[in-house]
Order: C-alpha cells, then sequence, then structure tokens
C-alpha cells in the first residue's frame, strides 16, 4: 500500500469532500496541513483553535492529547484559518458550541467527540469514493509530512510532527519517482 497520495488524488480527495460534508472536509483538510495524528485531530476542543473566539495562527496541540504529552505548535495557514471560520458559522456547529472545552469534531447525532475510528471510517469512505483506493488518517499525516520535507528540512519535519527521535521522521520521507528524475536531470550532464 502506498504511504502518501500525490497532489491530484490531495485534491480529488479534498473537492469530494468538500462537495459532501463541511466538517469531514474541514477533519481531512486540517489533518493534511498540520500532520496531526488521528487521536489529535478528534482530540481537539474549541478552544485548542480559537482561543479568546479567534481562529490562532498558531495550532498549540496540548499535552492532554499529544503523544508522550508534549505539546508543540503548529502554523495554521491563512486557508485552514478560513476554513475553520466557515465550519464553526455551520449552523450544527454554532448550535452545539456552548464551551470552549466542546470538542471541535463531534457527532452529527449525539454531539459527543468522534472517535479515531470514526475518522478512520470517513477517510477510508471519502478516499475510495473519490481516488478509487481506501487510505488512512496515517497517509494524511506521511503526505504531510513528505509534502513539507519538499520544502523545508528533517528537522522541522520532525519539530511538526512532534517526533522526539529524528529516525522515527524518516519513515515519514518518501522520494517519488518524478522527484527522483527530477534531481538527476538537475544534476548535470557528464562529458565523456
Amino acid at each position: 500500500m502506498l504511504k502518501t497520495i500525490n497532489d491530484e488524488e490531495v485534491n480529488k480527495l479534498l473537492s469530494f469532500a468538500s462537495k459532501h460534508n463541511q466538517r469531514d472536509y474541514t477533519m481531512i483538510f486540517l489533518a493534511l496541513t498540520t500532520g496531526l495524528r488521528c487521536s489529535e485531530l478528534i482530540g481537539l476542543f474549541v478552544e485548542d483553535v480559537s482561543p479568546f473566539n479567534v481562529i490562532s495562527p498558531i495550532l498549540t496541540v496540548p499535552s492532554r492529547i499529544a503523544k508522550r504529552k508534549k505539546e508543540r505548535l503548529i502554523p495554521l495557514t491563512s486557508e485552514i484559518r478560513i476554513l475553520l471560520t466557515k465550519y464553526f458559522n455551520t449552523p450544527k456547529f454554532a448550535k452545539h458550541l456552548t464551551r470552549p472545552d466542546c470538542p471541535l469534531f463531534f457527532s452529527r447525532y449525539t454531539f459527543n467527540s468522534l472517535s479515531p475510528r470514526d475518522f478512520q471510517r470517513i477517510v477510508k469512505l471519502y478516499s475510495t469514493l473519490s481516488i478509487g483506493r481506501s487510505i488512512s488518517p496515517h497517509t494524511l499525516r506521511h503526505t504531510f509530512a513528505t509534502r513539507i520535507l519538499k520544502r523545508s528540512n528533517l528537522r522541522v519535519v520532525q519539530e511538526l510532527l512532534g517526533h522526539s527521535n529524528i529516525q522515527t521522521t524518516q519513515i515519514y520521507t518518501h522520494v517519488s519517482i518524478s522527484d527522483a528524475q527530477l534531481a538527476i536531470e538537475n544534476s548535470g550532464t557528464l562529458i565523456v
């Protein structure tokens, strides 16, 4: 099984999700732009992304949901902040928002927090219908790490993913055949 999805698949997945459910679209988009673990994503409270009723430009992954209880900071793009604002303004969300410690992502029927299994089912369903293969939330994390590594370095990826050991981060790096081909073509020609 492929550990990442390419840009075309990302676009298909997001386009499909955006047409079907604002909550699901927001979760998938947030996962792809932050690299959050499944448990971290569904463990977020409203106050984690919107302290003082304003969407923060920096997401503080709180120690209560972070692996090894290690808090970390992840910048949020203006695009995700706009999307979160749109999500907050949906009627169902506005009705549910009664306290800052309400779950950010909740069941449509019970208003309880989603479980990791719920998010896994959502990603599996949407990916199967949009890109023709089943992926997991962890695939979204791998995709995030691979995309960031193309524009930055392993140390930055390590911090964003919350890894204590750089060797752990290395398993998230994937070189596509097109990246390898471009690197070889840009290496110059040999004169014989």
